[in-house]
């Protein structure tokens, strides 16, 4: 098990995504004092999903991408906007605007929008990295972010906002820190087995549980939409004991995943995440039953389920950033719209569905019922499809087309069948040829794009390499293979297989 101090390098990124969540919680959750604000945090999320949606939409039907330039300036007018909300929120705090409930409704609606961005940009640093990599990042910085949450959480509400647009800023200088620190993608880390970035070595197998895993998330967010308002949709007020105990348990829970990932314990962050979650939501459940006057422990549960969602989307969003062929902006709004939209939309439903919100029994039904879909459906049906060998999928000769439909929307889809076996075949025979030949697993990797036709630049592109360090990959396989060029390798391929 790596040290973390092998890690140290991510520490811009881990503030930087720390600082940019803390400023949406603070602004529109009222720092977590109680479940949520209702129609304050959840329409405003909607109003936020709408302007995303659109955006979404373009990147969809122009199959544009957002270049480096345009993705800097982006999160320096996000984070400059956030910084902005903060403080005009602090201030009709401070002169009586209470009563601007129009105003502070937009303000907490722009925030949540700007902060969303400067989130993304953050989650976009990330791309291209291993299971370790992500893991530590998105879990630290959940973390660091319940601490700052904390401390804005004692603090008079004027005054959290003023200390969240602080740490807003600091996002500045935290850019600036991570472009002289060793990139993400370049940190030697090792990568799970069936995890989310081992999926490039299985195309067809990657689509079906990415896909799932959409599904997956948004069952759970539905419930815990109605978790959060239980049972009649008002928002749950925190006493300070058990604002207490929900950081402590999401610190302790994250960080046990962090451990658990170092020591490279299997399914981690695919079956284990949904059953935590899952377990999580039960629990919630029973709280709420079993002490109908103090519904704050139970939301103990219910908000630290949310957490966790938090940073097991930014985990998967990483990941479609990663392996998919669409502009990253497209994969983090898409993940948005699943989590936060399924989540917003049955929140604000429930204070509105007066027939569910005043029968107790009823709405509990309502959440087991969500539940046992979430985890029979979803988690062991697609799951467990998606966990099994590629070569027992190809035998199947059957693929969901509920999965197909959805990995098409995820833009997974770029290359059809053929062009993807013969990608999975190319990347099984380079493994092979590694290990005749002592390669490296990143030769391996630039092995396989280069055996295909990609040229030095496309290879680095993939990578997220430098070409100069590309061609150095190139050269280093050549010397160590003994072969002298594409042809040869690829006709040596050809015969290993055969």
């Amino acid at each position: 098990m790596r040290t973390l101090g092998h890690y140290v390098m991510l520490w811009p990124l881990v503030l930087g995504l720390a600082f940019s969540r803390a400023g949406l919680i603070v602004a529109s959750y009222g720092s977590y004092a109680s479940t949520d604000q209702g129609m304050f945090t959840d329409g405003a999320m909607l109003v936020a999903l709408a302007v995303l949606a659109a955006i979404f939409a373009f990147l969809l039907i122009t199959g544009k991408t957002v270049g480096k330039r345009a993705t800097n300036l982006i999160a320096r007018i996000c984070i400059a906007l956030e910084a902005l909300c903060l403080f005009a929120m602090a201030a009709l705090k401070t002169t009586g605007g209470q009563d601007s409930e129009e105003l502070l409704f937009a303000l907490s609606a722009l925030c949540t929008l700007v902060s969303s961005g400067a989130i993304f940009y953050w989650l976009r640093r990330a791309r291209g990295t291993s299971t370790t990599v992500a893991v530590l990042l998105v879990f630290s910085a959940l973390i660091v972010s319940e601490a700052e949450i904390f401390l804005c959480a004692l603090l008079p509400d004027a005054i959290a906002n003023l200390t969240a647009m602080v740490f807003a800023l600091v996002q500045y200088p935290c850019m600036l820190w991570a472009r002289k620190r060793v990139q993400p993608y370049r940190i030697a880390s090792p990568t799970l087995a069936h995890d989310y970035f081992s999926f490039a070595k299985t195309v067809i197998q990657s689509r079906q549980l990415l896909a799932a895993t959409a599904i997956g998330i948004g069952c759970l967010s539905i419930v815990i939409g109605l978790l959060r308002g239980y049972p009649n949709g008002e928002a749950i007020a925190f006493s300070a004991a058990t604002r207490m105990a929900y950081g402590a348990l999401t610190v302790v829970v994250s960080s046990t995943f962090i451990v658990l990932v170092l020591m490279r314990k299997q399914h981690v962050m695919t079956a284990g995440a949904f059953i935590v979650m899952e377990l999580l939501a039960c629990l919630a459940l029973i709280a709420y039953a079993a002490f109908p006057d103090m519904l704050d422990i139970g939301a103990v549960f219910t908000t630290t389920l949310n957490a966790l969602m938090v940073a097991f989307t930014w985990y998967v969003i990483i990941a479609f950033m990663s392996h998919g062929w669409r502009d990253p902006y497209y994969y983090a709004i898409a993940a948005w719209l699943v989590w936060l939209g399924c989540r917003a939309l049955s929140r604000v439903a429930l204070m509105e569905a007066y027939l569910i919100s005043a029968n107790d029994m009823l709405m509990s039904a309502v959440i087991g019922g969500l539940l046992v879909l979430s985890t029979q459906v979803v988690f062991v049906q697609f799951l467990a499809i998606a966990l099994r060998s590629a070569d027992e999928q190809e035998s199947d000769g059957m693929r969901h087309a509920s999965t197909g439909v959805l990995a098409k929307l995820m833009a997974l889809d770029e290359n059809e069948s053929m062009s993807d076996l013969r990608q999975a075949s190319m990347q099984h025979n380079a493994e092979e040829m590694g290990k005749q030949f002592l390669l490296s697993e990143r030769e391996v990797e630039v092995l396989t794009l280069y055996a295909l036709g990609h040229t030095q630049k496309r290879v680095a592109e993939e990578l997220f390499i430098t070409q100069g360090t590309a061609h150095a990959h190139i050269k280093r396989i050549y010397a160590k293979t003994g072969l002298h060029s594409r042809q040869e390798i690829i006709d040596y391929l050809g015969r290993y297989a055969s």
